[in-house]
């Protein structure tokens, strides 16, 4: 997909950047450069005309066909994203951490003082994220998610957690499951729930101990939990003990208590 939008004027050979209000219910004042989207990759990433790929913060949306058949509303993200580039001059605010392991620039796009990211969570076409330390817009983007949960858009048209006694091969990567504790243990670097006694969810200290703030970590054995993260396969070198399947917490807005997937 395809986008020549022409930017606001550039003077000299300089981008500029500069303060400006921005009203949508996830509106900060930021400093936002006009830029020109040449190219979109699927519904959370695209290509600069001036060759940088750009990572939307805050959101994950479904894997476009690469090898076989796209992941439901992969096209329709995709889509929806292009056209809402296409309404008017957009803007780039670069997140407090600029760059991930990839080299992808991470930022909010804005068109007509809109978030992108929220509109397309709001309509049911990608999930939220929470990936510190870019959490500037955590509470509105989980509000946008939880109106469309509630109003079963796109992705929410269906139960979108997958059982974890229902994991395969094709389901590694980003996904929103639900499993029950069979067992806590404290490791060096915080706790690992397991889950069904099939998949291990790693949960740093430092967002243990925010998330059971006065409470017993242990008490969570049988209970029904809901996260999302990136589910991994065990590697073909791991220790026989290890579980089939691992999946890093990497917010506590991660892990939920209740089906519709909308943490308080």
């Amino acid at each position: 997909m395809r986008i020549l939008k022409r930017a606001l004027p550039l003077w000299g050979a300089f981008f500029v950047v500069f303060s400006l209000p921005v009203y949508s219910q996830c509106g900060s004042d930021l400093a936002l450069e006009p830029v020109t989207v040449a190219y979109v990759y699927d519904g959370d990433t695209v290509r600069l005309s001036d060759g940088r790929h750009v990572r939307l913060i805050g959101l994950n949306a479904p894997e476009v066909a690469k090898n076989g058949a796209g992941e439901p509303f992969s096209d329709a993200a995709a889509a929806r994203l292009e056209a809402l580039l296409q309404r008017g001059d957009v803007f780039l605010a670069l997140g407090e951490e600029p760059q991930d392991h990839y080299q992808r620039w991470l930022g909010y796009l804005y068109v007509n003082q809109q978030l992108v990211a929220e509109q397309l969570i709001r309509e049911g076409l990608a999930f939220h994220i929470a990936l510190p330390p870019n959490v500037q817009f955590l509470d509105c983007l989980k509000q946008a998610e939880r109106d469309a949960a509630k109003a079963a858009r796109g992705l929410w048209r269906t139960f979108p957690w997958r059982d974890v006694t229902q994991l395969s091969l094709r389901d590694v990567g980003f996904k929103l499951v639900k499993g029950r504790v069979s067992l806590v243990k404290a490791v060096r670097t915080g706790w690992i729930l397991e889950l069904d006694g099939l998949l291990a969810l790693k949960i740093s200290r430092s967002i243990g101990d925010d998330l059971w703030v006065g409470g017993d970590i242990n008490a969570l054995e049988g209970k029904l939990v809901y996260v999302r993260g990136w589910v991994r396969p065990k590697r073909s070198s791991a220790p026989s003990h290890y579980l089939p399947w691992s999946m890093t917490l990497s917010h506590k807005s991660h892990i939920l208590f209740s089906a519709l997937g909308l943490v308080e």
